[in-house]
C-alpha cells in the first residue's frame, strides 16, 4: 500500500473511533435509571431557626442548646438580651420596622410555610400560650409572661397573638425581646391553675374558671415578679423548693396571688443577686412538682417516704438539681461521668455527680454488678481491645458480635481456680469492664420512681412512651424551641375534676406497672420478637388474673368510659388483646381464640376493640379452625353487640355472605340466611390512567409522571413527579373544578370542629377536662360526648339543616376569627389556605349535607373519624361539588370507606370512586 493511500485512512480510522466512543456514552447514558437525576443528599448544613447561622446538621441541637446567641437558656447574664419572647410583642424598633415592612421575618429557610397573622385584641376569654400534647417532656417546657401593672405594651397590643397554624413549620421567631419574659408568671403555672380548679366548685356556673388572670389585672405579685426576676440564689430556692413541696405546706385551695408566691417560679426573690436564674428544664421541672403535690387528690398518693425523696431534691445545690434533671430526661442506663458534656451546669461534673450519689439519687459504679450492662456501657474501640485481650473478635467485628462472644465467654470456668470466685471468668471480664468505663453512674430507681408518677399525674391523658425512650433529650429542645419562639394556645374550656381515678399510693402503682407491662411487650411486636412478647405477654397476664383474685376493683367499673381507659384493667386488657395477636403471628389459633372468648365474655374495658375482636374470632374459627358452626354463632353475636360499628360490622356480614356462596358452608346456609342484615349501596367508578415512575425497589408508594404546559409558552412541556392524588386532582381541574383539597378525613373534621367548636368545649360537663392542656374533651372517642351534649348537639345540627349559606359563612368567620391557631385535635388549620377557601366549600355543600356529617360524627367520632374519601373538589362559579376516594393500583375500599360513600351518597352528595391505572414509562400520557 502506498504511502498516500496510508495517509488518507488515518482520519477515517480515527473518525470510527470518535463515533464509537459517542456510541459507549449513549449507550451508558441509555442505560443511567432515572432516578440517579433525583437523588438528593441531605444538606450537610442547616441554618438556626433563630440566628440564621449555618451549622452542621448535627450539630444544630448543640448550637442552640450552647452557641446560639439568641436563645434564652435561663441561665444567662442579665445584661444579655433575649430575642424571644413567648407572651409579648415584638418591640417596636426602627430596625424591626423596617424588615417588617420589607417583609422578611428572620426564620429558618426551610420553614417556608410560615403565615403571619395581623394582631388582634385580646378577648375577655384569655387563653394558656404552650405546645400541643404528645410528650411528656414538652410538658416541662411552657413559658408565659404577665406584664406588670403600669407597664404596658409599647403598641398597646394584648399580648395574645397567635400564628395562623399550629404546625412546626409555621413558628414565627421573634427578634428582640426583653430577658424578664422568659420568667413564668404565677399565675399561669400548673399551681395555680389546679387552685382555680377547685374554685370552680364554689363559684357560679355561668362563671366559668379561667385557666390564667387577665393580663392587665391589678395583681402586685406580678410587680414583685419584675423586679426581683434580676435576683436569684442556689440556696434559697432549694430551701424555698422544700418549703414548697412538704406535706405540711399543702392546704385547701390557693388564690392566684397565693398561688403565685408559692410557685417555684415567684420564689426569684429569695435567691442571691449573684446567681443566675434557673434554667427552663429545672424551673418547669419544680413547677410540675408543684402543680401535682399542691392539688389534695394527687397528693394524697404519695407517702412521707416519697415526699423526702422530693425534699431532698429541693434541698440539693442547684447545680446537681440541673444535672439531675438532664440525667432523668435520657433512658434509664448507665452512663460514663467523663462522657457526660453539659457545659452549662459545670465543666467538671464529677464533683457534682458524685453529691447526687451521695445523696441516694444515683448509683455509682460500685452498684454496676451486670455485665451486659458493663458491656453495653463501653464504646467499641474499648470493647474491642477487652476482647482483644480473651482473643476474641478481629479488626471488623461489630459490637454486639463482641458483646455476645464476652458474654459466652463469661459462662465458663477457669480450670485453674475453680473453688475461687476471682477464677469466675465473667467476674474477670466484669472487673477490667469496669476499669475501662472508669466512673460511671445511673439514676437510683427509687427516687426516679417517685418523679415518674408525679410526671404520669400531671399529663395523665398521655402515654409513658416519651418518657421511656428517652424522646425528651433531643426532641424537648425543638419543643421548648417552639413554646419560647412560637404562639400557641389551647382552647378556652374549665377544668373541673370530681371523680377519683385512683383510690391510693398502692392503686398508682399498679396503673404505672400496667403501662410499663404493655409499653414492654409493644416494643417487642414492633421488633418482631415474638417468642420474647409472648413470655412478657404471659406475665402480665398472670399479673392480672392475680389481682382480679385479690384486689377489689369495683371502683373502675363506676367510673365513666373515658376514665377507665387510665386504670390497670384496661391496660392489662390492652395487653391482653395484643397478646391476641401474637398468639396468631406463631399459629397458636386455639390459644387465640380462648383469649378472644375470655375477652368478649368483660363488658368494662376497651369497648372500642370488641369490634375488632369478633371479626377476628369469626376468621379464626372459619379459615384456621375449621369451624363452621362455631363462626356463624360468632358472626351472628358480633352482628347483635351493640359495641360492633361501622366498618367491623360489615366486615362480619360479607363474611357471612362469603361463607353462603361457599361449597363448604352449602348445610348451614338456612342459618345465614336468618343472621342480620347490611345493605351497603355501591356509587360510581370512573378509572383514568397514568404513567408510573420506575422507581427503585418497585415498593412503597405509587408516584407518577404528570406532564404540563408551562404558562406563557405552548411549546413548552414540563414533567413532574407526584402522587395518585395529585395525578387525580389534574384530571378533575381539567373537568371545571377549579378548587381541591387532599385532606382525606383532616378536612370533614376540620368543618366539624369549626361548626361546633362552642359544643366540643361545653362548660359544666365533669372530668372531661382534667388538666390545662387537652387538645379534646376526654369523652371525645366514646358515647359519652353524644350523651353529655346531646340536647346542644340536636339544636346545632337543626340549626345547620335550616341555615343559609350566608349563616354558614358566619359561623365559620365567628370560630376562625377567634380561636384560629389554637391547638386542637380535630383541626388541621392549614387544611384550607384561608377562611375564603373554607367558606366557599362550606356554600357548596350545603346545610343539609353538612348537618348530616356533624350529626353522624357528633354520634360515634370514635368509628367515624376514618374511610372518608381523599379528595374534596368544587366549582366556585356553579357551587357543584365531588367527594373522590382515589384508588391506585392494586388499592380496594375498605369496609370503613364502603359504609361512609354509601352515607354520603344517601345525604345527597356526588361521589365517586376514581381507579388509576398505571401504564409503563414507554406508555402515552394522561388519557
Amino acid at each position: 500500500m502506498t504511502e498516500r493511500a496510508k495517509d488518507k485512512l488515518k482520519p477515517r480510522l480515527s473518525l470510527s473511533r470518535k463515533k464509537k466512543k459517542k456510541k459507549e456514552a449513549e449507550t451508558s447514558a441509555s442505560n443511567t435509571p432515572i432516578t440517579s437525576f433525583f437523588s438528593s443528599q441531605p444538606p450537610p448544613k442547616l441554618a438556626c431557626p433563630l440566628c440564621g447561622q449555618l451549622v452542621p446538621r448535627f450539630g444544630i441541637n448543640e448550637h442552640i442548646d450552647r452557641q446560639c446567641e439568641n436563645f434564652d437558656r435561663g441561665d444567662s447574664p442579665p445584661d444579655v438580651v433575649s430575642n424571644m419572647s413567648p407572651r409579648s410583642n415584638p418591640p417596636k424598633s426602627p430596625e424591626l420596622e423596617s424588615k417588617v415592612e420589607k417583609g422578611g421575618s428572620k426564620t429558618s429557610p426551610y420553614f417556608k410555610n410560615t403565615c403571619q397573622q395581623t394582631p388582634r385584641e385580646m378577648t375577655s376569654k384569655t387563653v394558656v400560650r404552650t405546645i400541643g400534647l404528645g410528650s411528656l417532656s414538652s410538658k416541662l417546657s411552657r413559658k408565659y409572661h404577665n406584664t406588670p401593672e403600669g407597664q404596658p405594651t409599647e403598641d398597646n397590643t394584648a399580648p395574645s397573638e397567635m400564628l395562623c397554624s399550629s404546625q412546626k413549620e409555621n413558628v414565627l421567631i421573634q427578634t428582640s425581646q426583653d430577658k424578664e419574659d422568659f420568667n413564668v408568671s404565677s399565675v399561669d403555672s400548673p399551681a395555680a391553675l389546679c387552685s382555680e380548679t377547685d374554685a370552680v366548685k364554689s363559684s357560679s356556673p355561668s362563671k366559668p374558671a379561667k385557666r390564667k388572670n387577665e393580663m392587665t389585672s391589678g395583681d402586685t405579685s406580678s410587680q414583685k415578679k419584675s423586679k426581683h426576676e434580676e435576683k436569684s440564689g442556689e440556696p434559697d430556692q432549694a430551701r424555698r423548693g422544700s418549703e414548697l413541696l412538704s406535706p405540711s405546706s399543702r392546704g385547701p385551695a390557693l388564690s392566684s396571688e397565693e398561688a403565685f408566691q408559692r410557685t417555684p417560679a415567684g420564689a426569684a426573690e429569695n435567691q442571691s443577686p449573684d446567681a443566675a436564674p434557673l434554667p427552663y428544664y429545672l424551673r418547669n421541672f419544680l413547677t410540675v412538682l408543684h402543680a401535682v403535690l399542691e392539688n389534695e387528690d394527687d397528693g394524697a398518693l404519695f407517702n412521707q417516704e416519697d415526699m423526702s425523696a422530693v425534699r431532698a431534691f429541693e434541698t440539693l445545690p442547684v447545680t446537681a438539681q440541673k444535672l439531675y434533671v438532664r440525667l432523668f430526661q435520657r433512658k434509664l442506663k448507665w452512663l460514663q461521668v467523663n462522657k457526660l458534656d453539659y457545659e452549662e451546669i459545670c465543666s467538671n461534673l464529677g464533683p457534682v455527680a458524685q453529691e447526687l450519689v451521695q445523696s441516694g439519687f444515683l448509683q455509682s459504679e460500685e452498684d454496676l454488678k451486670d455485665l451486659k450492662e458493663s458491656l453495653d456501657l463501653l464504646p467499641a474501640p474499648e470493647l474491642k481491645a477487652l476482647a482483644k485481650t480473651f482473643h476474641l473478635g478481629g479488626s471488623g467485628t461489630q459490637k454486639q458480635q463482641l458483646v455476645d462472644g464476652l458474654l459466652r465467654l463469661s459462662r465458663q470456668k477457669s480450670v485453674f481456680c475453680l473453688a475461687s470466685a476471682r477464677g469466675n471468668v465473667g467476674t474477670v471480664i466484669l472487673r477490667r469492664a469496669k476499669q475501662l468505663a472508669g466512673s460511671c453512674v445511673r439514676l437510683s430507681r427509687g427516687p426516679r420512681a417517685v418523679f415518674s408518677r408525679i410526671l404520669l399525674l400531671f399529663s395523665l391523658t398521655d402515654t409513658m412512651d416519651e418518657e421511656e425512650t428517652a424522646a425528651g433529650g433531643q426532641n424537648q429542645l425543638f419543643t421548648i424551641l417552639l413554646v419560647n419562639s412560637g404562639r400557641l394556645a389551647f382552647p378556652d374550656y374549665t377544668v373541673q375534676r370530681l371523680a377519683k381515678v385512683f383510690r391510693d399510693r398502692e392503686d398508682l402503682i399498679r396503673y404505672e406497672a400496667s403501662m410499663r407491662a404493655l409499653l414492654e411487650v409493644t416494643t417487642e411486636m414492633q421488633g418482631g420478637r415474638w417468642e420474647l412478647a409472648l413470655e412478657l405477654y404471659s406475665a402480665a397476664k398472670t399479673t392480672w388474673c392475680e389481682l382480679r383474685t385479690t384486689q377489689d376493683l369495683s371502683h373502675q367499673e363506676e367510673l365513666p368510659v373515658f376514665l377507665r381507659s387510665f386504670t390497670t384493667g384496661w391496660a392489662y386488657t390492652r395487653i391482653l388483646s395484643r397478646g391476641v395477636e401474637i398468639l396468631q403471628r406463631l399459629r397458636r389459633y386455639q390459644e387465640a381464640v380462648e383469649e378472644l372468648r375470655s375477652l368478649l365474655k368483660q363488658c368494662v374495658y376497651c369497648h372500642d376493640s370488641r369490634g375488632r375482636w369478633w371479626d377476628r374470632l369469626a376468621l379464626n374459627l372459619h379459615q384456621h379452625l375449621k369451624q363452621p358452626q362455631e363462626a356463624i354463632c360468632a358472626i351472628r353475636d358480633g352482628l347483635l353487640d351493640p359495641l360492633v360499628r361501622t366498618g367491623h360490622k360489615l366486615s362480619l356480614h360479607q363474611r357471612a355472605l362469603r361463607m353462603k356462596e361457599a361449597a363448604s358452608c352449602k348445610k348451614y346456609r338456612s342459618q345465614l340466611r336468618d343472621l342480620p342484615s347490611l345493605q351497603v349501596h355501591d356509587v360510581k367508578h370512573v378509572t383514568i390512567r397514568g404513567q408510573l415512575f420506575p422507581h427503585e425497589g418497585g415498593t412503597g408508594k405509587s408516584r407518577f409522571l404528570l406532564p404540563t404546559t408551562e404558562e406563557g409558552d405552548d411549546c413548552a412541556r414540563a414533567t413532574v413527579i407526584c402522587s395518585v392524588e395529585e395525578l387525580c386532582l389534574a384530571h378533575y381541574r381539567r373537568q371545571g373544578f377549579d378548587q381541591g383539597i387532599h385532606g382525606e378525613g383532616s378536612t370533614f373534621s376540620t368543618l366539624f370542629a369549626l361548626l361546633m367548636w362552642d359544643i366540643i368545649f361545653l362548660h359544666g360537663i365533669p372530668d372531661v377536662f382534667r388538666n390545662p392542656y387537652q387538645t379534646c374533651p376526654l369523652d371525645l372517642y366514646t358515647d359519652c360526648f353524644y350523651e353529655n351534649r346531646k340536647e346542644a348537639i340536636a339544636s346545632r345540627v337543626q340549626l345547620l339543616c335550616e341555615a343559609s349559606v350566608e349563616t354558614l359563612c358566619g359561623m365559620m368567620e365567628d370560630v376562625w376569627s377567634s380561636q384560629e391557631g389554637k391547638v386542637c385535635s380535630l383541626v388541621s388549620w392549614e387544611r384550607f389556605s384561608s377562611l375564603r377557601q373554607a367558606q366557599s366549600l362550606v356554600a357548596c355543600l350545603g346545610g343539609a349535607f353538612l348537618s348530616g356529617i356533624v350529626d353522624r360524627m357528633a354520634k360515634d367520632y370514635r368509628h367515624c373519624r376514618g374511610g372518608l374519601p381523599d379528595l374534596v373538589v368544587w366549582n366556585t362559579s356553579d357551587n357543584s361539588y365531588k367527594l373522590v376516594e382515589v384508588k391506585g393500583p392494586n388499592d380496594r375500599l375498605s369496609h370503613k370507606q364502603q359504609i361512609w360513600l354509601d352515607e354520603l351518597q344517601k345525604l345527597g352528595a356526588d361521589v365517586e370512586v376514581c381507579h388509576v391505572t398505571a401504564i409503563g414509562a414507554r406508555g402515552g400520557c394522561l388519557e
